[in-house]
């Protein structure tokens, strides 16, 4: 009895002096501090600012495009111009739409965009194309080399000298009789 007595003694101290020594490493231990997130998601946003400003950029572009043919439509003047994937972003665009016969157009959007191939033109908001006979004015003015010298858009409002035009959607085709607004429009005379 007295060897079961001794081992169940030893047993029980030692489980109390390991208890005391964990109490007492953890409160001897420093404490770690939270780690700070905050900061590294504001790195995060710099490094996505630094990549789009390590976008090629040119200023002061004068941009020609040509249908299929290899005949001039436009000729641009971008005041900015951001290449990303398979695009140009343009802003600040005036210039002039050429037709066939030699009539001239000109063009002024604030913003647009264009295939790095040169195959595809998009000018938006407000985009104006203005001539002798007809000023032009839409939300987006689309083109293509491929259709040659039609232009489509959206949300048409034309101004000549005694009509007034809005539409929705339109074709722009000068060398073809000249304006197609399919589906509804609105028209009034003076």
């Amino acid at each position: 009895m007295k060897k079961t007595t001794i081992y169940t003694v030893s047993l029980i101290s030692l489980l109390f002096l390991s208890a005391l020594f964990f109490l007492l490493f953890s409160s001897l231990r420093p404490k770690s501090k939270p780690v700070a997130l905050l900061p590294l998601v504001r790195e995060e946003k710099l490094m996505e600012a630094e990549t789009t400003k390590d976008l090629p950029q040119f200023k002061g572009v004068e941009i020609s495009l040509v249908d299929q043919a290899n005949k001039l439509n436009w000729k641009l003047t971008v005041e900015k111009l951001i290449e990303e994937d398979g695009l140009c972003l343009l802003s600040g665009i005036k210039g002039e739409y050429y037709t066939l016969s030699g009539q001239t157009y000109l063009v002024e959007a604030a913003q647009g965009e264009m295939g790095k191939d040169f195959s595809w033109l998009r000018l938006f908001p407000e985009a104006t194309l203005s001539g002798r006979e007809l000023s032009l004015q839409a939300e987006e003015l689309s083109w293509d080399s491929r259709s040659g010298e039609e232009i489509t858009g959206n949300n048409l409002f034309v101004t000549n000298q005694d009509l007034k035009i809005r539409a929705k959607e339109f074709r722009f085709k000068p060398e073809e009789g000249g304006l197609v607004i399919p589906g509804e429009s609105r028209w009034s005379f003076r």
